[in-house]
This record gives C-alpha cells, structure tokens and sequence, in this order.
C-alpha cells in the first residue's frame, strides 16, 4: 500500500447536526481514524448528558479521546492539544486519516493551528505559562473571587481585562499567569505572536474542514427535541449522580459553584442546580419541586440553544477566516460547508458530498471550488472574512435587554450577558431572541404605566413572557 500523505480531516458544527454520524461515514470510506475533539465527552460516564457516540454506533471505528478523564478533574486545551496531535501522529503511522470531529472549535483550532510563533520565551517557566501547562499559579490565587481577580488584571494590563468578563476566572487567571512569571503583559505576547502568524507558516497539516449547518429554526426544533430524547433515556439519573459525585469537597477544591470548569460545563447540570437543592429539602413541595424541574428543562432547552448560537459565531468569526488566512502559504485549509438541515437528502447532500470531496483531498487532487457545492454554502462562505480579528481589537459589549435579574431567572440567580467583540453584538442585536426580548422589555414599560391598566380589561395588561438570556460569556 503507498503511503498516504499526512493530512487532517476537521468535522464541525453546532450540536444535533450528525457530526459524529459522518465522521464515522467517512472513517469506513477513507480507511480512518476518529479524534473526539468535544470538551465534555473526554470525560468518562454521564454518556447522555455529553451526548456521546454508542459502540453500537461506532461501527467498529476506532474512536480517541472519548471518555478517558476523570469528571472531577479538569482537562484544558493545552492537554487535549498536546493529546490529539500524538494521537494523529499514531494514525499517520498506521497509514490512516485521522478525523477530528468536535463542536469544541477552539479545540480542533489549537490541533490545526500552532498558536504561539514566538521565538524566545525565556525561562522554562515562561514556556509553560505561555502554554498554559503549569497548574501552580492557579494555586496561588485560590483565595481571591473573581472580581478581584479582575481587578488585578485591569491595574496591570487593561487591554486583556477588557477582553475577559470577570466571571471567567480561567481566562482572567491565565493572563495574569502570564504577567507575573513572563514579566510582560500577556496581550503584548499575543500581539507578538500575530504578528509572526501574518508572516510564517501555521497549519501544521493540509486540512479539510467540513462545516455541517441547519437553518436556525430547523435546528431549534431538531436541539428541543433532542432535550427531550435525553431526558426519556435517563438522563436525570446521570444529573442526579453527577451532583453526588461532584458533592465531595476534596473533589471540588471550595469551586461548588463553578460551572465553567470541568464535566459541571455540561448543559443540563447548571440549569438543574434549583431542582437538585430542592431535592434535599424537606420543606419543598411536590408541585414546587415539578414546577423547578419543569423551568430546568426550558432553560436546558434555552441554554443548548444558545449553545449553538454561539458555536456558529466562533465558526464564522474565528475557525473559518482563519483557514481562510492560509490560502496563499504552502499549507492550506479548505473549508467546505454541507447542508444538514433536511435530514432527509443526508445521502445526498452531506454524505456522499463529502466522501466524493474527502476523497480527492486524501489523494491530493485538485478540490471543487466550495462555494459551488451549493446555494447555502455559496451564501455562508461568502460572508467569512478573509482573516480573523485580532483578540486585542475586542470589545466587550453588555446587553442589557438580555441579561437578567434574579427574579426572572429560573435558576433564582441573575445573568449578564456580554458579547466579545463588535461581529458577535452586531449578530446579537439581529437575533430573535434579542427582538423577542426587546417587545418584552417595552411590554414590561407600559404595563407598569398607569394609563395602560385598563387596556386589556380589568385583568390588567397581558402578562408577557419573561426575557430568555443571551449568550453568556464564551469560556468554552
């Protein structure tokens, strides 16, 4: 058998698209190999609320990085990086195509992309924390809450406080890493290190990355529907082993609360938080305790659907035009889009596109050109921008029709949404939810006018449906 080339095939998407069904389609076809590349599936166990892929599914496709962490621990991109590039160079070895499949897209960016380009970092010491692998710094700030972590990072460099909300510990935690054992700002390594991307060569393989997208209200009804798949499997069982497994103290290191490290990301344990406490409280009715599960399973719904939204703001905004940037260096990405939206032509549309496309990557002939496959790929693909935006231009931009008060939350806690950067507010303010939420916020304004009680009769103005939140702060 001649030797294949050493290439990459890159599988993403939002949630409930059939990445995996197609990674494992391709994988029979192309002699290959699957990569997880999803932040909660590398966890072992609680295979309904991380969606993972069965054995039975599988097909006899040797799958990596699939359910081998411990839940209580945390697994960062550094490792899944420094992972997942050992595993591809095991499946080159064997003469096999590795596929990554994932919605975790700064996963599968960190695999594609080598990030840092600096030439001398310094110390041993500065390599692991411009790499993120040393833990110990973390260890040093356990004692301070996120506000004042924060605020330290805003005395010492502004530009990435700016960047950060206060809440994303992780993030604020690592560029003060980066201060403090670098001796410079952590922004001025990243301006540094994209200057030196402009210039040098990135992509570490020839890669071809699929994009499978649904239009947005086929996905929501597609994403609602699959909340409720879960919950039939069982997946309150897991919820409820997942809050005692995570109940030992030792375990959760004084972080009960949270929900931006490990397995406790997943959607479906945040939004039961209320429901699992009243569990343990006697004084909780029956009816109340529904009535909290009830709102659980709405926000779960709210959240996966945020989710998604998300996912395709960082595919259109960071992954994509990052691919892009490579178009006149040596190795390149191309990126190709598949319409899954009707579940019905998959074979068509999705499938054999894509094996009929893979296969000429592999081989290393010339690719279609991908705006031609079809009139949705044509019209997303048009609108990429031909290199990402820089991090150190963002903004942060706080929606207040969005963000909610305790009183509204389902949770009982409030919820500040804040969009990173310019694009990702500018797509906000164009979202249905946020239109939806505007009609509720000027309902709300008139209702509580005196002029505006008789209106409606002597029921007094129509009640109006509580706000749903924005996208959180993305620190997945």
């Amino acid at each position: 058998m001649s030797a294949l080339r050493k290439c990459l095939v890159a599988i993403t998407g939002t949630t409930g698209v059939g990445k995996s069904q197609l990674a494992i389609e391709l994988a029979r076809k192309l002699n290959g190999e699957v990569i997880n590349a999803d932040a909660l599936q590398v966890y072992k166990g609680y295979d309904i609320i991380t969606n993972k892929v069965t054995e039975r599914e599988m097909a006899g496709v040797p799958h990596h990085l699939l359910g081998f962490v411990d839940p209580v621990n945390e697994y960062t991109v550094q490792e899944f990086e420094h992972d997942a590039l050992a595993k591809i160079d095991e499946i080159h070895a064997r003469n096999r195509v590795p596929i990554l499949v994932g919605g975790t897209n700064y996963y599968i960016q960190s695999v594609m992309f080598r990030k840092s380009l600096i030439r001398d970092p310094g110390s041993p010491k500065s390599q692991q924390a411009l790499a993120g692998n040393d833990r110990s710094f973390e260890q040093t700030r356990a004692g301070k809450s996120n506000q004042e972590l924060w605020e330290e990072l805003r005395e010492l460099d502004t530009i990435m406080a700016e960047n950060w909300h206060p809440n994303n510990r992780r993030k604020v935690l690592r560029s003060l890493e980066v201060f403090h054992t670098t001796g410079r700002k952590h922004s001025e390594w990243i301006a540094e290190s994209e200057e030196a991307r402009r210039k040098e060569e990135t992509l570490r393989f020839p890669t071809l990355v699929f994009w499978l997208y649904a239009d947005t209200p086929v996905l929501d009804r597609r994403l609602d529907s699959r909340v409720d798949d879960m919950i039939r499997r069982g997946m309150f069982d897991e919820v409820d082993q997942l809050a005692k497994d995570l109940d030992d103290p030792a375990a959760l290191s004084g972080q009960k609360d949270n929900f931006s490290v490990g397995l406790k990301q997943a959607i479906g344990f945040r939004e039961f938080k209320a429901y699992l406490v009243s569990m343990g409280d006697a004084e909780t009715t029956a009816s109340e305790r529904e009535k909290l599960k009830k709102d659980g399973i709405e926000e779960m719904k709210t959240s996966t659907r945020r989710y998604a939204r998300r996912q395709i703001t960082w595919i259109r905004n960071k992954l994509l035009p990052e691919c892009r940037s490579t178009a006149e260096k040596s190795t390149k990405a191309h990126s190709f889009v598949l319409d899954a939206t009707d579940l019905g032509t998959w074979d068509t549309e999705v499938q054999r596109r894509a094996l009929g496309i893979a296969q000429r990557f592999v081989s290393g002939s010339e690719l279609p050109d991908p705006k031609t496959t079809s009139d949705v790929a044509n019209k997303l693909l048009s609108e990429i921008k031909e290199k990402p935006n820089s991090i150190l231009a963002w903004k942060r931009h706080r929606c207040s029709v969005c963000s909610m008060s305790a009183e509204y939350s389902p949770s009982g806690e409030a919820t500040e949404v804040w969009l990173n950067g310019d694009d990702e507010y500018r797509q906000h303010m164009q979202s249905k939810q946020h239109k939806n939420n505007a009609r509720y916020r000027k309902r709300e304004a008139q209702a509580k006018r005196p002029d505006t009680a008789t209106q409606h009769g002597s029921g007094g103005p129509r009640p109006a449906k509580r706000p749903n939140p924005g996208p959180k702060d993305d620190s997945a």
